[in-house]
Protein backbone atom coordinates (compact mmCIF):
# COMPACT_ATOMS: atom_id res chain seq x y z
CA UNK A 1 0.00 0.00 0.00
CA UNK A 2 2.82 2.53 0.96
CA UNK A 3 4.52 1.78 -2.93
CA UNK A 4 1.12 2.36 -4.20
CA UNK A 5 0.67 5.57 -2.40
CA UNK A 6 4.00 6.74 -3.32
CA UNK A 7 3.47 5.54 -7.09
CA UNK A 8 -0.03 7.40 -6.96
CA UNK A 9 2.57 10.50 -5.23
CA UNK A 10 4.97 10.16 -8.71
CA UNK A 11 2.21 10.47 -11.64
CA UNK A 12 0.37 13.45 -9.28
CA UNK A 13 4.11 15.31 -9.05
CA UNK A 14 5.74 14.93 -12.56
CA UNK A 15 2.94 16.94 -14.31
CA UNK A 16 3.83 19.59 -12.42
CA UNK A 17 7.21 20.26 -13.99
CA UNK A 18 7.10 22.44 -17.40
CA UNK A 19 8.99 20.85 -19.82
CA UNK A 20 10.94 23.92 -20.24
CA UNK A 21 12.69 23.63 -16.68
CA UNK A 22 13.84 20.68 -17.50
CA UNK A 23 15.27 21.62 -20.95
CA UNK A 24 16.85 24.07 -18.86
CA UNK A 25 17.78 22.89 -15.93
CA UNK A 26 19.25 19.91 -18.35
CA UNK A 27 21.44 22.47 -20.08
CA UNK A 28 22.90 23.99 -16.87
CA UNK A 29 23.85 20.55 -14.90
CA UNK A 30 25.59 19.51 -18.47
CA UNK A 31 27.73 23.45 -18.59
CA UNK A 32 28.57 22.92 -15.07
CA UNK A 33 30.54 19.76 -15.41
CA UNK A 34 32.32 21.55 -18.15
CA UNK A 35 33.41 24.30 -15.94
CA UNK A 36 33.88 21.81 -13.00
CA UNK A 37 36.88 19.95 -15.60
CA UNK A 38 37.70 23.40 -16.61
CA UNK A 39 38.05 24.47 -13.26
CA UNK A 40 40.06 21.87 -12.07
CA UNK A 41 42.99 22.93 -14.88
CA UNK A 42 42.64 26.31 -13.48
CA UNK A 43 43.27 25.82 -9.72
CA UNK A 44 44.05 21.96 -9.85
CA UNK A 45 41.41 18.65 -9.63
CA UNK A 46 41.45 18.87 -5.54
CA UNK A 47 39.95 22.59 -5.41
CA UNK A 48 37.86 22.20 -8.25
CA UNK A 49 36.29 19.14 -6.22
CA UNK A 50 36.20 21.49 -3.03
CA UNK A 51 34.17 24.07 -5.38
CA UNK A 52 31.67 22.12 -6.77
CA UNK A 53 31.23 19.20 -4.28
CA UNK A 54 27.80 19.49 -2.32
CA UNK A 55 28.11 19.69 1.85
CA UNK A 56 27.17 16.17 2.11
CA UNK A 57 28.48 15.01 -1.32
CA UNK A 58 30.30 11.39 -1.36
CA UNK A 59 33.74 9.98 -2.47
CA UNK A 60 35.07 6.73 -2.13
CA UNK A 61 38.68 6.79 -0.74
CA UNK A 62 38.02 3.80 -0.55
CA UNK A 63 35.18 3.60 1.20
CA UNK A 64 32.48 6.28 1.18
CA UNK A 65 33.42 9.49 3.09
CA UNK A 66 31.91 13.32 3.21
CA UNK A 67 34.19 14.74 -0.19
CA UNK A 68 34.59 17.78 1.23
CA UNK A 69 35.43 17.02 4.65
CA UNK A 70 38.04 14.15 3.38
CA UNK A 71 39.59 16.81 0.93
CA UNK A 72 39.78 19.51 3.13
CA UNK A 73 42.44 17.81 4.73
CA UNK A 74 44.42 17.37 1.59
CA UNK A 75 47.11 18.94 0.00
CA UNK A 76 47.00 19.75 -3.34
CA UNK A 77 48.62 17.25 -5.77
CA UNK A 78 50.46 17.92 -9.08
CA UNK A 79 48.96 16.79 -12.31
CA UNK A 80 45.71 17.49 -14.30
CA UNK A 81 43.03 15.56 -14.34
CA UNK A 82 40.85 15.91 -17.24
CA UNK A 83 37.43 14.98 -17.96
CA UNK A 84 33.89 15.61 -19.99
CA UNK A 85 30.33 14.72 -20.47
CA UNK A 86 29.31 12.35 -23.31
CA UNK A 87 26.02 11.27 -21.63
CA UNK A 88 23.38 12.65 -19.27
CA UNK A 89 20.04 12.48 -17.97
CA UNK A 90 18.02 14.33 -15.55
CA UNK A 91 14.95 14.09 -13.81
CA UNK A 92 11.76 15.84 -15.31
CA UNK A 93 11.77 18.11 -11.78
CA UNK A 94 14.74 19.76 -12.95
CA UNK A 95 16.09 19.12 -9.57
CA UNK A 96 18.61 16.03 -9.78
CA UNK A 97 20.54 14.43 -12.12
CA UNK A 98 23.40 12.65 -13.65
CA UNK A 99 26.88 12.58 -16.01
CA UNK A 100 29.30 10.54 -17.25
CA UNK A 101 31.87 10.44 -19.65
CA UNK A 102 36.24 9.13 -20.25
CA UNK A 103 39.04 10.92 -18.39
CA UNK A 104 42.64 10.78 -18.42
CA UNK A 105 45.62 11.82 -16.31
CA UNK A 106 48.41 13.83 -17.38
CA UNK A 107 51.75 14.83 -15.22
CA UNK A 108 51.93 17.86 -16.89
CA UNK A 109 49.99 19.22 -19.83
CA UNK A 110 52.63 18.58 -22.63
CA UNK A 111 52.95 14.76 -21.91
CA UNK A 112 50.91 11.66 -22.71
CA UNK A 113 48.32 10.77 -20.44
CA UNK A 114 49.48 8.00 -17.76
CA UNK A 115 45.79 7.12 -16.71
CA UNK A 116 42.66 6.59 -18.44
CA UNK A 117 38.95 5.61 -17.12
CA UNK A 118 35.69 7.20 -17.16
CA UNK A 119 33.60 8.57 -14.40
CA UNK A 120 29.96 9.19 -13.14
CA UNK A 121 28.20 12.10 -11.33
CA UNK A 122 24.75 12.93 -9.78
CA UNK A 123 24.48 16.33 -10.15
CA UNK A 124 21.83 18.10 -7.38
CA UNK A 125 20.15 21.95 -8.22
CA UNK A 126 20.83 24.19 -4.85
CA UNK A 127 18.19 26.55 -3.52
CA UNK A 128 20.47 29.24 -5.47
CA UNK A 129 20.37 27.26 -8.54
CA UNK A 130 23.66 25.98 -8.80
CA UNK A 131 24.32 22.38 -9.10
CA UNK A 132 26.71 20.76 -6.77
CA UNK A 133 27.12 17.06 -6.69
CA UNK A 134 26.30 14.47 -4.33
CA UNK A 135 28.32 11.39 -5.55
CA UNK A 136 31.29 10.90 -7.85
CA UNK A 137 33.03 7.82 -8.76
CA UNK A 138 35.02 6.64 -11.55
CA UNK A 139 36.95 3.32 -13.30
CA UNK A 140 40.47 3.04 -14.82
CA UNK A 141 40.12 1.46 -18.61
CA UNK A 142 42.66 0.76 -21.41
CA UNK A 143 42.96 3.96 -23.57
CA UNK A 144 39.95 4.00 -26.10
CA UNK A 145 40.80 3.40 -29.55
CA UNK A 146 38.50 6.50 -31.09
CA UNK A 147 37.69 9.47 -29.24
CA UNK A 148 34.41 9.80 -27.44
CA UNK A 149 32.72 12.22 -28.70
CA UNK A 150 31.65 15.23 -25.79
CA UNK A 151 27.95 15.91 -24.91
CA UNK A 152 26.22 18.65 -26.86
CA UNK A 153 24.26 21.09 -24.93
CA UNK A 154 22.09 24.54 -26.13
CA UNK A 155 24.41 26.87 -24.30
CA UNK A 156 21.07 29.27 -24.87
CA UNK A 157 19.54 27.44 -22.81
CA UNK A 158 21.25 26.97 -19.70
CA UNK A 159 19.45 29.57 -17.34
CA UNK A 160 19.04 27.72 -14.00
CA UNK A 161 15.36 27.33 -12.97
CA UNK A 162 15.13 26.14 -9.69
CA UNK A 163 11.52 23.57 -9.16
CA UNK A 164 9.26 23.94 -7.00
CA UNK A 165 11.95 23.06 -3.86
CA UNK A 166 10.65 20.53 -0.83
CA UNK A 167 13.09 18.09 0.75
CA UNK A 168 13.87 14.68 -1.32
CA UNK A 169 12.46 12.86 2.41
CA UNK A 170 9.16 13.49 1.91
CA UNK A 171 9.11 11.65 -1.13
CA UNK A 172 10.53 8.83 0.94
CA UNK A 173 13.84 6.99 -0.48
CA UNK A 174 12.74 3.86 0.09
CA UNK A 175 11.09 4.12 -3.06
CA UNK A 176 14.43 3.91 -5.09
CA UNK A 177 15.65 1.37 -1.90
CA UNK A 178 12.82 -1.22 -2.56
CA UNK A 179 13.85 -1.17 -6.39
CA UNK A 180 17.58 -1.26 -5.81
CA UNK A 181 16.93 -4.43 -3.25
CA UNK A 182 14.33 -6.17 -5.49
CA UNK A 183 17.15 -5.98 -8.72
CA UNK A 184 19.57 -7.66 -5.98
CA UNK A 185 17.09 -9.99 -4.95
CA UNK A 186 16.79 -11.16 -8.63
CA UNK A 187 20.70 -12.06 -8.48
CA UNK A 188 20.94 -14.55 -5.82
CA UNK A 189 20.06 -17.32 -7.96
CA UNK A 190 23.36 -16.55 -10.91
CA UNK A 191 21.15 -15.79 -14.04
CA UNK A 192 21.83 -12.41 -14.35
CA UNK A 193 20.93 -11.92 -18.33
CA UNK A 194 17.41 -12.39 -17.09
CA UNK A 195 17.91 -10.61 -14.00
CA UNK A 196 19.33 -7.52 -16.10
CA UNK A 197 17.42 -7.53 -19.40
CA UNK A 198 14.25 -6.11 -17.40
CA UNK A 199 16.11 -3.02 -15.80
CA UNK A 200 18.20 -2.37 -18.75
CA UNK A 201 17.56 -0.47 -21.81
CA UNK A 202 19.93 1.14 -24.50
CA UNK A 203 20.98 3.65 -23.14
CA UNK A 204 22.00 1.97 -19.74
CA UNK A 205 26.06 2.22 -18.84
CA UNK A 206 27.80 -0.48 -16.89
CA UNK A 207 31.10 0.92 -15.47
CA UNK A 208 33.30 -1.91 -14.70
CA UNK A 209 37.30 -2.09 -13.52
CA UNK A 210 39.51 -2.62 -16.85
CA UNK A 211 36.76 -2.11 -18.85
CA UNK A 212 35.27 0.56 -21.50
CA UNK A 213 31.58 1.45 -20.65
CA UNK A 214 29.83 -1.58 -21.43
CA UNK A 215 26.79 0.40 -23.27
CA UNK A 216 23.02 -1.01 -24.06
CA UNK A 217 20.93 -3.81 -24.57
CA UNK A 218 23.22 -6.28 -25.94
CA UNK A 219 27.00 -5.96 -25.13
CA UNK A 220 25.15 -5.53 -21.19
CA UNK A 221 23.65 -8.72 -22.21
CA UNK A 222 26.21 -10.50 -23.65
CA UNK A 223 28.65 -9.07 -20.72
CA UNK A 224 26.46 -10.38 -18.12
CA UNK A 225 25.42 -13.81 -19.14
CA UNK A 226 29.42 -14.64 -19.28
CA UNK A 227 29.40 -13.76 -15.56
CA UNK A 228 29.60 -16.84 -12.85
CA UNK A 229 29.52 -15.30 -9.88
CA UNK A 230 27.42 -14.74 -6.28
CA UNK A 231 27.16 -11.47 -4.91
CA UNK A 232 25.26 -9.80 -2.12
CA UNK A 233 24.67 -5.85 -1.70
CA UNK A 234 24.53 -3.33 1.10
CA UNK A 235 22.78 -0.41 0.92
CA UNK A 236 24.93 2.50 2.30
CA UNK A 237 22.20 5.26 1.24
CA UNK A 238 20.81 7.30 -1.60
CA UNK A 239 18.66 10.02 -2.82
CA UNK A 240 15.69 10.47 -4.81
CA UNK A 241 14.14 13.42 -7.05
CA UNK A 242 11.75 15.81 -6.02
CA UNK A 243 9.52 13.97 -9.40
CA UNK A 244 10.52 10.64 -8.19
CA UNK A 245 11.43 9.44 -11.51
CA UNK A 246 14.91 9.50 -10.82
CA UNK A 247 17.67 8.36 -7.78
CA UNK A 248 20.73 6.27 -7.16
CA UNK A 249 21.87 4.08 -4.01
CA UNK A 250 25.33 3.41 -3.26
CA UNK A 251 26.60 0.80 -1.37
CA UNK A 252 28.71 -2.46 -0.60
CA UNK A 253 29.51 -5.43 -2.99
CA UNK A 254 31.07 -9.10 -2.20
CA UNK A 255 31.83 -11.04 -5.42
CA UNK A 256 32.26 -14.75 -4.71
CA UNK A 257 33.16 -17.58 -6.69
CA UNK A 258 34.18 -15.76 -9.92
CA UNK A 259 37.60 -14.67 -11.50
CA UNK A 260 36.53 -11.46 -10.24
CA UNK A 261 36.21 -12.14 -6.43
CA UNK A 262 36.32 -9.03 -4.29
CA UNK A 263 34.75 -6.56 -2.51
CA UNK A 264 33.56 -3.36 -4.15
CA UNK A 265 31.67 -0.29 -3.55
CA UNK A 266 28.67 0.44 -6.18
CA UNK A 267 26.60 3.20 -7.23
CA UNK A 268 23.26 2.54 -9.32
CA UNK A 269 21.25 5.25 -10.86
CA UNK A 270 18.12 4.73 -11.44
CA UNK A 271 15.41 6.37 -14.07
CA UNK A 272 11.59 5.35 -13.20
CA UNK A 273 10.10 5.27 -16.80
CA UNK A 274 5.99 4.47 -16.45
CA UNK A 275 6.19 2.90 -13.31
CA UNK A 276 9.19 0.56 -14.24
CA UNK A 277 12.51 1.15 -13.05
CA UNK A 278 15.11 1.04 -15.34
CA UNK A 279 19.48 1.38 -14.42
CA UNK A 280 21.16 4.63 -16.14
CA UNK A 281 24.73 3.67 -14.80
CA UNK A 282 26.53 1.05 -12.94
CA UNK A 283 29.49 1.39 -11.21
CA UNK A 284 31.57 -1.36 -9.33
CA UNK A 285 34.58 -0.30 -8.08
CA UNK A 286 36.93 -2.63 -6.42
CA UNK A 287 38.49 -2.21 -3.13
CA UNK A 288 41.83 -2.21 -2.12
CA UNK A 289 42.57 -6.18 -0.89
Amino acid sequence: MKLLCLYILLMCTTVLFPQEITIKNFNSMVATEFQFAARALQVGYRDAFLEFIDDEGILFRPTPVNGKEFLSKQNSRPGFLIWYPSYAFISKSGDMGCTTGPAEFKRDMDSNSTWFGNFCTVWKLQSNGNWKFLIDGGISNNKPISEIKKLIYDSNKKDNSPAEFYPSSKLDKQMIFSADEQFNSTLINGDFANAYVNVINDETRLLREGELPIIGTGDIIKHVSNFKGKCTFQIIDGRISNAGDFGYVYGSLEIIDSEKSGKFNYIRMWSNDSGNWKIIIELFLPLPE
